[in-house]
């Protein structure tokens, strides 16, 4: 192999999470030589588990030393590498000096945890970031910074986020590759049996974060007329849900006369069943590094409504956009989406299953695979027609 990519993370983080389905789809197109020119070298990380000191040795010490040796290893071989850390929470795996035929490059998501920032909102300042920074942490974030510096590109997901990097990492070139997700994996099937869920169902996706906003949620729902409130059906899913917020969010829909389902973290095909039976996503999130479940629920047809930040804002058709503190536009597009519901159905007498929305299954093309790939491969190109692998201590 004339081109490899060399690829690397921490712990082996599951696709049931955002940042182990981005690590897995880069090892997939690379794995699958759809990547043109380039193809993967290795993949290098870690089992999940231990103690707290267990942990740490491993992540600051065992593991960036296995890397630096696999790496040398590969280097020996020949050609071209790029060495690929997948995650901007691992960037202290870049090595400070590395052989003459590698370049390094750090997939960034967000610096919501590196370099948070404070969002103005109607109900006051929310932190992208809220946990607690210890010193081993406040060490933490130190040498993942100075890995990132270290690096000879940042690839972005998102234009809000290489933009964010050229103001925070200043010296170190930006690139912008959205991550793909398989098209065909939620396109819905023709001849699939849907059934609706009771009454007019309205998905949402999420942990209890700040950022994610249940609290708004709640007091758009409850504000919606009450001829709405009584046929509409929130259905919550997600891990990361603690009994505090879920409490909270029933106490609120109860209040207000709205059906509540809470689910929790369920399997993809639960998940993808209710992205076909139910009428809209609702994402009223005020900071996400990417913004899966509504480029997802495009994917599925499902219409989405989503608040009009940097990142996830961006990905959907202005329609689908709502200001992120406009109660009352929020409120409007719920009372549209009840309508549509309630004419179809006549009032839910008839259960007749939403049509799939064809706009958004064009839109959600430019996050496929192939759109990714061809990205990546023009990112991985400059870096290595630009780049001089250049070592920083």
């Amino acid at each position: 192999m004339d081109r490899g990519v060399f690829v690397v993370r921490g712990g082996a983080l599951g696709r049931d999470t955002g940042l182990g389905a981005a690590h897995a789809g880069v090892v997939r197109l690379l794995a699958s030589n759809e990547v043109e020119g380039w193809g993967l070298s290795a993949e290098v990380d870690h089992p999940l588990g231990g103690s707290g000191p267990t942990r740490l040795l491993r992540r600051w010490w065992l593991h960036p030393r296995r890397v630096r040796q696999r790496l040398k290893q590969r280097a020996r071989e020949g050609g071209q590498l790029v060495l690929l850390v997948t995650d901007q929470e691992q960037a202290h795996l870049v090595p400070r000096r590395v052989p003459r035929n590698v370049a390094k490059a750090v997939i960034v998501h967000d610096l919501f945890i590196l370099a948070p920032r404070v969002i103005p909102l109607a109900d006051g300042p929310m932190k992208e970031w809220t946990g607690r920074r210890g010193p081993v942490r406040w060490l933490d974030i130190r040498r993942l910074r100075r890995g990132l510096k270290r690096a000879d590109v940042l690839i972005c997901v998102s234009e809000a986020t290489a933009e964010r990097c050229r103001e925070v990492i200043r010296k170190v070139p930006v690139a912008h590759v959205p991550t793909g997700i398989s098209l065909e994996r939620y396109k819905p099937s023709e001849d699939a049996e849907v059934v609706p869920e009771p009454g007019c169902p309205l998905l949402v996706v999420g942990n209890d974060h700040a950022r994610k906003r249940m609290n708004f949620l709640a007091k758009v729902l409850a504000a919606c007329p009450e001829d709405v409130r009584k046929d509409l059906h929130l259905i919550r899913v997600g891990g990361g849900q603690t009994e505090a917020g879920q409490q909270a969010l029933a106490d609120a829909m109860e209040s207000a006369g709205v059906r509540l389902t809470l689910k929790g973290r369920i399997e993809d095909e639960e998940l993808q069943r209710l992205r076909l039976s139910c009428e809209a996503l609702l994402f009223p999130s005020a900071a996400e590094g990417y913004g899966y479940p509504p480029v997802e629920a495009m994917a599925a047809g499902l219409p989405v409504l989503v608040a009009d930040m940097p990142n996830h804002g961006s990905m959907v058709p202005i329609e689908n956009r709502l200001p992120v503190d406009d109660v009352e536009a929020w409120i409007d597009a719920v009372t549209d989406v009840h309508a549509t519901w309630d004419q179809r159905t006549n009032g839910g007498a008839n259960p007749v299953p939403r049509p799939v929305d064809e706009t958004l299954l064009a839109h959600v093309e430019r996050f496929s695979f192939d759109a990714q790939s061809t990205a990546l491969g023009l990112a991985l190109d400059d870096l290595v027609n630009d780049g001089d692998g250049r070592a920083v201590d």
